[in-house]
């Protein structure tokens, strides 16, 4: 078991949110747009992740090299008009984000949808003032496992690393949190299985949002 937190800092999609059917659905349009073959919504799961130029590069692979750059325009704006058409958060997030907070624990959103996108959804579902920090993907050399704002948002709360666990639903998150500083908490209701976790040496591998918050609870009144 994990020390108990000062700090939770959370990944967006395949964790606090399920979004896959709207990123899927708009990657789809604009690769048939571009006369390209499209994918099966379960593939994004391992697409996603690493924000949108890598998420093109890796819709398109090695056969269309020359078009990456006009499907990551394409699904810019595409995504833009559907963000929130089957977007929501995960069964018991809501009362884990809402057990969190109760218990004093600072929280944080860090992710590599872009900023603005990663702000809308996050405002959408929860209470302004929820998370002390809510970040996106700005610009590519910050971008996850870069651990830049993860340290940064250590900084601003006056916390250490090893007092804030980072959880997320990829290896990238893993990773993130290991160049941070930070303990991580994978968990396996996103994108990504248990062994995906495990190899890329979670801390700790979670299968409910219902597990991190009695952890912290439990510590809480220990």
């Amino acid at each position: 078991m994990l020390r108990r937190p000062y700090a939770c800092v959370f990944d967006l999609d395949g964790t606090l949110v399920d979004s896959l059917h709207d990123i899927a659905h708009s990657l789809n349009e604009c690769l048939e747009l571009l006369g390209l073959p499209t994918h099966p919504v379960p593939n994004y799961r391992y697409m996603v992740g690493e924000g949108v130029p890598k998420l093109c590069q890796r819709a398109i692979g090695q056969t269309h090299p020359h078009l990456v750059s006009r499907l990551i325009e394409l699904a810019r704006a595409r995504y833009r008009t559907r963000i929130l058409e089957r977007t929501e958060p995960y069964p018991g997030v809501t009362g884990l984000v809402g057990a969190l907070e109760a218990e004093g624990v600072i929280l944080g959103v860090l992710s590599n949808k872009p900023h603005e996108l990663t702000c809308r959804i996050v405002e959408q579902f929860w209470p302004d003032g929820t998370f002390a920090s809510v970040q996106g993907y700005v610009e590519e050399a910050l971008r996850k496992p870069n651990p830049h704002y993860l340290q940064a948002f250590c900084t601003r709360a006056a916390i250490q690393p090893n007092e804030t666990w980072y959880v997320g639903d990829t290896p990238t998150d893993v990773e993130t949190a290991k160049r941070a500083g930070c303990p991580s908490v994978g968990v396996t209701w996103g994108f990504r299985d248990r062994s995906d976790l495990a190899d890329a040496g979670a801390d700790w591998i979670v299968d409910h949002p219902s597990e991190i918050a009695a952890a912290v609870v439990s510590n809480a009144t220990a």
